[in-house]
């Protein structure tokens, strides 16, 4: 049974979600319990060093291969953790016994050079990851004059895992594409692909991957433009946009991510793969240009983003046709379904992740929630709605009540109304003139 199109079910709402029964569904729960088997191990780390100034950290999740644990041969690193100072890092893994290492990198570069700092792995601190163990509130300290067991340097950028037959020895983190050079026709950018991240979010992250693509190497010279798309979506939605880019200032950057996990997740893993980004290549700089549900992945991205004396500058941020308000469709997936996606979960209006977005709680008070200073966001909308049923004003697939959410506009500098169809307003001449104008106005 082929699986429908997320457009189709926002509009039909309740009655697909009552159509799409049987293998569908068979397969929500199937993948889903594949994602369960992967435990979270999270902690903090900081580093004993006599100057406290501002240096990334990395820490390591090394997998146990067997033999004797005293024996670095037995070890192998399978993901990594970047952050620009002491704070909080975290891992999903599959099934295994695990060790953590960590080390200060001082020359920021992501490989480790002998006489930085290092913490090896304790083998009385082993984690056994199975779907029954969440490992939480682990505290690393790495000290000033630690080393590895192993001679020589070790590049953590280099352990990424390619294949779906190395997936149960890799966590979730280690199949992300870090900058992978391909184009618009890459395989892993067709439409059945992103179809199926809905319901096979797990085959997704193993057969097609995850993180950010470019269409060309990087160049220190040109701006970084990060384009996010919506729920179903692929990095080719954009193919318009990217094609009247002016490629002598600009290189488009195109994250893919499964639709149907979590969007805090999602976010969380949109950050982390910058970060290691900006470790790698050094920028400073970016832009951020997001369609539909890409407008709450990066929103909360840009949020978690806001710290940190090192973090790259995002001065300019555009949404197109972002459902702010969630979707009621998602609502009727959730109370009718035979299984619930996890996405419906964070699209339901008020949802806590939606909520988060943009307030927060202080002495019992709601307060709004900021976007970071200087994020300049412009809001674009559409308004064209096909069809001739009566019902709420939309873009045929999100409704201008929810895409006009009045804590969104709060944020934005200005809107821009389109009359152009929720997928159709990408392919629009004047989207293209104005997110060209306003990455030219934004731009030194």
């Amino acid at each position: 049974m082929k699986a429908l199109p997320m457009q189709r079910i926002l509009c039909a709402g309740a009655v697909a979600i009552l159509i799409l029964t049987g293998c569908v569904f068979r397969d929500v729960r199937t993948q889903q319990s594949k994602m369960e088997a992967f435990c979270r191990i999270d902690g903090v780390v900081s580093a004993r060093l006599e100057e406290q100034t501002p240096t990334p950290l990395l820490v390591g999740l090394v997998r146990h291969n067997g033999g004797t644990l005293e024996d670095p041969q037995n070890w192998s690193l399978v993901d990594h953790f970047v952050l620009e100072s002491p704070g909080r890092w975290m891992f999903r893994a599959g099934p295994g016994t695990y060790g953590l290492v960590a080390f200060v990198d001082l020359n920021a570069d992501g490989v480790y050079q002998p006489g930085e700092p290092f913490l090896p792995v304790d083998s009385n601190a082993l984690v056994t990851c199975d779907s029954r163990h969440t490992h939480s509130e682990l505290a690393l300290l790495i000290p000033a004059e630690g080393r590895p067991r192993l001679e020589g340097e070790i590049d953590f950028m280099k352990f990424q895992a390619r294949t779906t037959s190395a997936q149960l020895n890799q966590s979730l983190g280690a199949m992300t594409a870090y900058g992978v050079v391909t184009t618009f026709d890459d395989p892993r950018f067709r439409e059945e692909h992103a179809t199926n991240s809905l319901w096979r979010p797990y085959d997704f992250i193993f057969d097609v991957g995850p993180g950010v693509y470019f269409l060309e190497p990087y160049d220190a010279r040109k701006i970084p433009v990060l384009f996010v798309h919506g729920i179903n979506g692929t990095p080719v939605n954009f193919r318009y946009l990217v094609e009247h880019l002016d490629r002598t200032k600009y290189q488009p950057w195109l994250y893919y991510y499964p639709s149907g996990v979590r969007l805090s997740g999602i976010a969380d893993h949109l950050h982390q793969t910058m970060k290691a980004l900006q470790l790698q290549l050094g920028f400073m700089q970016y832009h951020v240009i997001a369609h539909s549900m890409g407008g709450l992945v990066s929103r909360g991205f840009l949020l978690r983003n806001q710290s940190g004396q090192s973090r790259a500058r995002v001065p300019l941020y555009i949404t197109i046709s972002t459902p702010w308000a969630g979707h009621k469709a998602a609502e009727a997936g959730v109370n009718y379904a035979p299984a619930v996606v996890y996405v419906w979960n964070d699209m339901v209006p008020q949802s806590p992740y939606l909520t988060d977005l943009f307030f927060s709680n202080h002495d019992g008070v709601r307060v709004h929630r900021p976007l970071p200073a200087g994020v300049e966001h412009h809001l674009l909308f559409g308004y064209k709605h096909r069809g001739t049923m009566p019902g709420e004003c939309s873009d045929s697939t999100v409704t201008l009540a929810s895409q006009l959410y009045p804590s969104a506009q709060e944020d934005a500098r200005r809107l821009y109304g389109f009359d152009e169809t929720h997928m159709g307003i990408l392919d629009s001449i004047e989207t293209s003139r104005l997110v060209n104008r306003l990455l030219k106005d934004a731009s030194p």
